[in-house]
């Protein structure tokens, strides 16, 4: 892949519409920086978004297209190892992390005053794209600042003052410790023990599994303080930091599909001294739900990254492989692939900052009037506008994580198939890419705890207020109005579908809530479309080629919508009723 010679901001025209076209960056920057005052570096809201423009391109673009991109061979090859209890991470990964370590790169969310760069959710999932491009697997690196964020929201002064300053400066590297071998997606049944010595200090012993960077020197720790007869499932957990120490083993490496370049560790706890962070037993329910959700960002901010690199090296090879006397682009079925990836790959990035906007804002607000006076006469209005953003965005992280890391795989998919047989060898680059991409709709929440989250939110009425405000718009120009009218044809479709999957009822004449979790998928599918083709047609005002991807994207959405839509209606259920006869297990 010759990507030493391209910066992987400004190559990307469709990044660079959304970051200086699409984003409103205005009323994030407000929230975010105090212009004017002592401890603000900048005079003006136009100089925070030059600087966040130009640190896109340089160093993020340039380094990751200059050094990172072309080390992701490498580090596949190597992998990580563990030696002696201890993990090393293979050369090229540690030279990329320097990298990062030396451009200041580690602490962007985190405030100044611990080292940090104090930018927006928005600019660190664009920075998470572009590096997650050049490698996905160091995006699982780079991509756990979200530690240092949680500690930041939820630990003490002291604890923050001790560990965010190494956060920042890139010393310190950090894990989210949840799973156990018997605890997957179901956190609550978390069974590691964490304890209260004599001297009151808490004691961690128990075994975690799947850890991503579990060998790093802080670990966010779920385990369970209070007494299981007392608070069961959730109520009974608690957050702690561990330091890495000989209480901390990592007792083995598992050896993976992909992502080669980020260790994922087996660990057990010896009685390992914690830090409780925050409150006993709102680990799960408040704590580790927030460190979930900037997860999903951080996913599907990946999934988009692995999407660009597939789509550039399948347009590249469709334009260098001839067959017939002609370039392979040139025939209609690879043409149609290529464009397919190209919308798709739009499309998800157009929901990811759609949704990193929502959290920026929603975050932003709740910081602003949590330190607000009750009585100020912006408090109501602020405390409203942050309910209308936190509705949104809790339901657009779990929808943008399994929909942009489902598109992956499918992108992944064509890319190999583009390729033909060379697609299949390691000799191209489309090969890892098809190994790094397969994860990204299984961890931080599989694709199908993404749908039964989304779903129980569509049905709360959480994008109700943002469809509104859609429907609400005026597009001053008869085609984009038609469009408009189209998409309003599929929310009906969303909404008759809705209806039925909660009025349905079972035998008994109770709410089938089976039928509801059988099709869920189907619905937030619909959803998805909806939501997406609004935003394509908010882009076809900005630009003529936008119109021509919204005009194809939404026509294929009316489709799509149509068949979920009877399918949903049908009522069928054989899956649940006749299931033992339909797998037919063979003799």
């Amino acid at each position: 892949m010759n990507s030493a010679v391209s910066n992987f901001y400004l190559d990307n025209d469709d990044l660079r519409f959304h970051m200086e076209r699409m984003v409103n960056w205005e009323p994030i920057v407000e929230l975010r920086e105090s212009i004017g005052s002592e401890v603000c570096p900048y005079d003006s809201i136009e100089e925070v978004i030059e600087t966040y423009l130009d640190m896109l391109a340089d160093p993020i673009g340039e380094l990751t297209a200059e050094r990172i991109a072309p080390r992701a061979a490498e580090v596949d090859e190597e992998g990580c190892k563990l030696v002696d209890g201890e993990v090393i991470l293979s050369e090229a990964t540690q030279r990329n992390l320097q990298d990062l370590k030396d451009a200041d790169l580690m602490g962007i969310t985190l405030p100044l005053q611990y080292g940090g760069l104090n930018f927006p959710t928005t600019f660190y999932t664009a920075a998470t794209e572009i590096i997650s491009r050049g490698d996905a697997s160091l995006m699982n690196l780079f991509g756990l600042q979200g530690i240092a964020e949680t500690i930041y929201l939820f630990a003490s002064e002291e604890v923050k003052g001790q560990y965010l300053p190494g956060f920042c400066s890139g010393e310190l590297t950090g894990a989210m410790v949840l799973t156990e071998p018997d605890a997957g997606s179901d956190l609550a049944a978390i069974q590691t023990r964490a304890d209260q010595t004599e001297s009151d200090e808490w004691v961690i012993r128990g075994a975690k599994r799947f850890i991503t960077n579990g060998c790093g020197d802080v670990l966010l720790v779920l385990a369970r303080s209070e007494d299981p007869n007392k608070y069961a499932g959730g109520r009974g957990l608690s957050l702690f930091l561990v330091e890495k120490s000989d209480k901390v083993q990592v007792r083995r490496l598992e050896e993976k599909l992909g992502i080669h370049g980020s260790p994922t560790c087996e660990i057990y706890f010896d009685n390992a001294p914690g830090k409780l962070i925050g409150q006993r037993g709102r680990g799960l329910t408040r704590y580790v739900s927030w460190l979930m959700s900037a997860a999903r960002l951080s996913v599907a901010a990946q999934s988009v990254g692995i999407c660009e690199a597939a789509l550039r090296e399948s347009q590249r090879y469709a334009i260098e492989r001839e067959q017939f006397g002609k370039p392979i682009k040139e025939f209609p079925a690879v043409a149609e692939m290529l464009v397919n990836m190209q919308i798709a790959t739009e499309a998800v990035r157009a929901l990811l900052y759609e949704a990193s906007q929502m959290v920026d804002l929603s975050d932003g607000l709740n910081a602003k009037i949590t330190e607000m006076d009750r009585k100020d006469p912006q408090f109501s209005e602020l405390r409203q506008r942050h309910a209308y953003y936190s509705r949104i965005s809790d339901i657009l992280t779990p929808l943008i994580k399994y929909y942009a890391s489902e598109v992956c795989k499918q992108v992944v998919d064509d890319a190999i198939q583009v390729h033909g047989g060379n697609g299949y060898m390691k000799d191209y680059p489309v090969e890892r890419l098809f190994r790094d991409a397969r994860i990204t709709s299984i961890y931080e929440g599989t694709s199908q705890i993404q749908i039964e989250w989304a779903m129980n939110r569509i049905f709360k009425g959480n994008l109700n207020a943002a469809f509104e405000a859609f429907t609400a718009t005026d597009y001053e120009d008869a085609d984009l109005n038609a469009l408009a009218m189209e998409i309003h044809k599929l929310q009906d479709a969303l909404n008759e579908s809705i209806a039925f999957a909660s009025s349905k009822t079972d035998e008994d004449g109770q709410r089938d809530t089976d039928y509801r979790a059988l099709v869920a998928r189907k619905i937030v599918d619909i959803a998805i479309d909806v939501y997406v083709s609004y935003l394509f047609l908010r882009q076809a005002a900005q630009s003529e080629r936008k119109r021509l991807v919204a005009r194809k994207f939404i026509t294929e959405a009316k489709v799509r919508t149509q068949m979920h839509r009877e399918l949903i209606l049908t009522g069928e259920r054989s899956v649940l009723d006749a299931f033992e006869m339909l797998i037919s297990e063979p003799n």
